[in-house]
């Protein structure tokens, strides 16, 4: 997205998508990042023996993409909650959809539903976020390198 959001851009219905393919090395970042070292993660015949094909990706690493286009809309988000329907693995695609649901012009507020979906079609996570989006008045933040 190369143009700069504001409050005033936003509009109840407007849909936002990206898409990802997660990576082994995704899930090692995640693991380092967070500190999540749980079998599901870590430990292939453990994660076998729970009912996965193999070791799942930290709910954490499917639930930040979202903040992709969080960013690109330069949106700071206040609240999030999660549901985490199916496993993730390394070499899955994935499509994030966020779809604004509230605008509050007067708050600056604005509420996101989305969800994240698999090469199958298959909701793997769906979520709701509600944040903050900047006024005109504002300016315009300036973008890693730029002077």
């Amino acid at each position: 997205m190369a143009r700069h959001w504001l409050i005033e851009d936003m509009q109840v219905g407007q849909r936002f998508t990206w898409r990802r393919s997660i990576t082994d090395e995704d899930i090692a970042a995640t693991i380092r990042l967070t500190g999540d070292q749980g079998g599901y993660h870590v430990d292939e015949a453990f994660a076998r023996r729970a009912g996965f094909r193999t070791i799942i990706a930290p709910g954490l690493l499917q639930g930040s993409l979202g903040t992709k286009l969080g960013g690109d809309l330069n949106f700071l988000a206040r609240e999030m909650t999660f549901q985490f329907l199916k496993p993730v693995y390394a070499g899955d695609d994935l499509e994030v959809a966020i779809e604004v649901t509230a605008v509050e012009r007067d708050k600056n507020r604005l509420t996101f539903t989305g969800q994240v979906t698999n090469q199958a079609a298959e909701q793997v996570v769906t979520f709701k976020v509600t944040g903050y989006m900047p006024r005109a008045e504002w300016g315009i933040p300036v973008k890693p390198g730029q002077v």
